[in-house]
């Protein structure tokens, strides 16, 4: 078995037994990985807080071969998440991080600039007024990082430049906007405002890491988070729990 040392992002933990926890883990080494830590749930843990949900820790784990769980033998707190200071708002926003994480990465696959983007949100999120832009610039990118970037200024039924005056139609299953002769036919379409489709299009043309959250009005804000948990439950087949949390990002 090797011995294993890498930054994570703690993503679940589940009991799985009256000492230990399976713990989910985003890494920014070895992507997500499953792991047992013995003795985590007693009073006295040799992880402490290091396994708090979102919590940001230096873990040490031996590689398990095949569908054996990890073993999780070390890990230190280097930043806990703290948004439930902030307001719940921005607390439901990092859960949904975890969710989207947990549900969308397959195990094994390391994406390094999508840990430094998980990082860097739940910090944000920690001390912004802004949940709402926060979260949207981490649902763009992962979108994009992980090959599910809609359209945004070529139809997807004939790949020319789609013209917008007022409004596009949008394609949430065919996965970006359409022409007029491509939309006939096509199933679960949208209409969206020319300025949300200059906004997403703004978002992905600069670098998250380096540019300014911007703040959204309310009109806005409201048709691109109905856009977003379309698109995300439209890629899973299935409904996202916290998303019934986070209709205050609509307002």
């Amino acid at each position: 078995m090797l011995s294993e040392k890498t930054e994570a992002i703690v993503l679940r933990a589940i009991p799985w037994s009256e000492t230990s926890l399976v713990v989910t883990l985003w890494t920014r080494d070895f992507g997500k990985l499953s792991a047992i830590a013995k003795g985590a749930r007693r009073l006295r843990s040799p992880f402490e807080s290091a396994l708090d949900l979102l919590a940001h820790s230096s873990v040490v784990f031996l590689a398990k071969a095949g569908d054996v769980l990890d073993l999780l033998t070390e890990a230190k707190l280097m930043r806990r998440f703290r948004s439930s200071q902030q307001n719940l708002l921005n607390l439901y926003c990092g859960y949904y991080v975890a969710e989207l994480l947990l549900v969308m990465i397959e195990e094994g696959s390391a994406m390094v600039e999508l840990f430094d983007l998980t990082q860097r949100t739940l910090e944000d999120l920690d001390a912004t007024d802004l949940p709402g832009e926060v979260l949207l610039r981490f649902e763009l990118n992962t979108l994009r990082l992980l090959g599910h970037m809609p359209s945004l200024d070529a139809c997807v039924g004939c790949g020319e430049r789609v013209e917008v005056l007022e409004s596009v139609a949008f394609g949430i299953e065919s996965g970006g906007v359409l022409c007029k002769a491509c939309l006939p036919g096509q199933r679960s379409v949208v209409r969206l405002k020319k300025a949300t489709l200059e906004y997403l299009t703004g978002m992905l043309q600069n670098p998250w890491d380096t540019t300014p959250l911007t703040r959204i009005t309310p009109p806005l804000r409201a048709e691109i988070r109905g856009l977003m948990n379309r698109i995300f439950m439209t890629l899973q087949n299935r409904q996202f729990d916290l998303h019934r949390f986070l209709e205050g990002l609509a307002r």
